[in-house]
């Protein structure tokens, strides 16, 4: 019997878990509108005003129904910053993306691999193939990925091959040990920081010195590369989860735009 609520329950979760991603998928879908009226309108993509009444309403919202107004505050943010991203890929916010999704712009599918290959670190060879390091990726498991047909990587990889300058990013990826999807197994910590503008000088000395004063030291730093990124970010391991005082220290720099606790 408790087997079978077991299983209700679950299922539940399922659907709840699919109706959650539905309405963000609804949410994305309207930055093709957004970025149409924010040119007619001569307006930039980031509204810090905006991003505070919408993070204030969602953290009102969560203490109405007995949720933790941080953790709904962190999912909030991560949602901005990545509707932001999207609308400023559509208006070409990373040059050197640019550049691939010129080289890509009649063959979709062939660009969705190319996401999967810098998103990874996956290089390609120059037989065409694709490896993590030295270890040889197949053409199948990528094209799952990249939700594609197994062709569609094979042409990624030739086109990539014939053009030079792609041939250059492509060839030399490399994947790192990445600790963000272990951190909590290993009691740390994870932000986040999306910056204000990531190009800027002195990001990261101002984020991290600005954690080591709370006596924090920082297990790793991963920043995303501007000129490949859409919505580049800096993220930071730390050797404890951090809240409070240290979240609102790093939210009043003037280099950064928001941060996202895990």
């Amino acid at each position: 019997m408790s087997e079978k609520r077991l299983q209700v329950f679950r299922r539940e979760i399922d659907k709840i878990d699919e109706q959650v991603v539905a309405l963000l998928g609804q949410r994305l879908k309207l930055a093709d509108d957004l970025v149409k009226l924010k040119r007619k309108l001569k307006l930039g993509i980031l509204d810090e005003a905006r991003e505070r009444a919408v993070v204030s309403r969602a953290r009102k919202k969560a203490k109405s129904v007995g949720l933790d107004p941080a953790f709904i505050e962190s999912m909030m943010r991560l949602v901005i910053a990545h509707m932001a991203g999207a609308e400023r890929e559509r208006v070409g916010g990373a040059e050197v993306w640019v550049k691939v999704q010129r080289a890509f712009a009649d063959f979709p599918a062939q660009l969705s691999v190319a996401r999967v290959l810098f998103k990874y670190g996956l290089r390609v060879r120059e037989d065409g193939g694709v490896a993590c390091g030295d270890i040889r990726i197949s053409a199948v498991q990528i094209a799952q990925e990249a939700g594609v047909d197994r062709r569609a990587v094979e042409a990624t990889t030739q086109t990539i091959l014939k053009n030079e300058e792609l041939r250059r990013i492509f060839e030399n990826l490399e994947p790192i040990a990445y600790l963000k999807g272990v951190a909590q197994q290993l009691g740390l910590g994870v932000i986040e920081i999306l910056p204000k503008d990531a190009a800027k000088h002195g990001i990261i000395s101002e984020v991290t010195g600005a954690i080591s004063r709370f006596g924090i030291s920082i297990r790793q730093a991963v920043a995303d590369d501007p000129h490949f990124i859409v919505q580049p970010k800096l993220t930071l391991i730390t050797d404890k989860p951090v809240r409070g005082k240290v979240i609102e220290a790093l939210r009043k720099l003037p280099s950064v735009q928001s941060v996202i606790v895990y």
